[in-house]
């Protein structure tokens, strides 16, 4: 059974490849997993020779150079596919979008980032008048522990944009583990499983699991 899980923002850097790569990880132990690298910066393919050169268990990832060959790829890879995409709007990126089973849109504490979930929103605005039905799942992510005001906010706004976003209760706060596990190639999981690290990995994956 196919799974498309796609992790998008039009806005560059807000965590969607620190996300991927952790999920990628923890996908890959329980399903058969693909990972499509449509980030320009590579950061999953980077990541995976990472892991090579450290004897760990590699990932599969495949590359779309176009919209047909990612059109492709999606019609005919079994299992989990899991779509870094890239931090702005693009045909490619927008087949991304229609494909996926689940929209996971990392968004911060920092109340400017609306503006930017503004611009995702028209996105899927437009996709849904072209006649195909978006949803995204926002997940709070870098967020400074103590924004509990920000948090509130941020989940209002969610909340009163319902008909594109939905927000995940995981939220994954600000920590040093998440750069290490890039430079590692290892998810946070792997680093330290009693961390609180991965312990909002896991919690994430819980919600991902009852959602596709």
């Amino acid at each position: 059974m196919q799974k498309v899980i796609t992790v998008a923002h039009q806005k560059g850097g807000v965590g969607k490849s620190t996300i991927a790569l952790n999920l990628a990880v923890e996908l890959a132990k329980k399903h058969p997993l693909s990972i499509i690298d449509l980030d320009y910066q590579k950061s999953l393919t980077i990541f995976n020779e990472h892991r090579k050169e450290q004897g760990l268990p590699e990932l599969t990832v495949l590359q779309a150079e176009d919209e047909k060959s990612l059109m492709q790829l999606i019609d005919n890879t079994e299992g989990y596919i899991l779509i870094d995409s890239g931090g702005f709007d693009s045909d490619l990126n927008r087949i991304a979008l229609i494909g996926a089973d689940l929209i996971i849109t990392p968004l911060s504490n920092n109340l400017i980032e609306i503006y930017g979930l503004e611009a995702f929103k028209k996105i899927l605005q437009e996709l849904k008048e072209a006649g195909f039905s978006t949803k995204a799942h926002v997940l709070l992510n870098s967020v400074n522990p103590s924004a509990t005001k920000a948090i509130k906010e941020m989940q209002e706004y969610i909340a009163n944009n319902s008909e594109f976003f939905a927000i995940f209760k995981t939220i994954f706060r600000r920590r040093s583990l998440y750069a290490k596990s890039f430079e590692e190639g290892r998810s946070v999981v792997e680093i330290d499983p009693k961390s609180k690290a991965a312990q909002e990995v896991q919690g994430l994956m819980q919600e991902i699991e009852t959602i596709v």
